[in-house]
């Protein structure tokens, strides 16, 4: 049994062995991660994923989404392996969990020039699930990809439980690709009624006249 099998089931075992439903960052209070990383990393380094299993890429897909406070895994990943980040990408589309899946996306969002690691955030700008989309379309803006401008419009005006959210990073796309769009969805932010969204406006909205060098008139009147 190798390391990465053994690591990974202490962790089931330690999970399953908890009484009632687990809330919030409930992973951070496993006291083997140390060994759990090493166990993870040292198989993706030592081994191209041609030659793992079903149950192999399982394992590392479960790591990742259980590391999703710290994100080191994921990361590490990157910068060792950008070729088996791909990989894990293109089998968290086919059966990873969502925890894993905005966690690539955020990766993948680091390899500029890359074919392969747009196609798969396109493919993610399409998940199921809100948050995996969002973190797709950020990565695709990141990397100046323009097709992201539609993909960030298009967003705003789904209907979700999370559009809230989901408005406020389409802001951040639109202003990081400079759209002509960015001026009337932040206006229209700005009359919100959902206090956050609103409130993120405010900030974009005092940031972008700081970096022009123009003053912000809601700042202004308030003086």
């Amino acid at each position: 049994m190798t390391d990465l099998t053994i690591e990974t089931t202490r962790f089931r075992e330690w999970a399953g062995g908890g009484l009632g439903p687990r809330e919030g960052q409930w992973e951070c209070d496993y006291s083997q991660w140390p060994a759990w990383h090493r166990a993870v990393l040292d198989w993706v380094v030592g081994r191209h994923p041609r030659g793992w299993s079903e149950a192999e890429t399982g394992h590392v897909l479960y790591a990742i989404a259980r590391d999703n406070d710290a994100q080191y895994l994921v990361r590490e990943i990157r910068k060792r392996r950008p070729g088996t980040l791909r990989f894990l990408a293109r089998a968290a589309l086919a059966h990873g969990e969502s925890d894993a899946r905005w966690q690539l996306a955020v990766e993948l969002g680091h390899l500029s020039g890359d074919d392969e690691a747009q196609a798969l955030l396109f493919a993610l700008s399409t998940d199921r699930n809100e948050y995996v989309r969002r973190r797709a379309i950020r990565s695709l803006a990141g990397l100046g990809v323009r097709a992201a401008e539609e993909l960030a419009w298009a967003a705003w005006h789904r209907d979700d439980e999370d559009q809230e959210w989901a408005r406020m990073s389409a802001l951040e796309c639109l202003r990081e690709l400079e759209s002509p769009r960015f001026d009337a969805l932040l206006a229209e932010a700005l009359q919100d009624t959902r206090p956050f969204l609103r409130q993120h406006a405010e900030r974009l909205r005092a940031a972008v006249a700081q970096k022009s060098g123009r003053s912000d008139p809601a700042f202004e009147s308030e003086a």
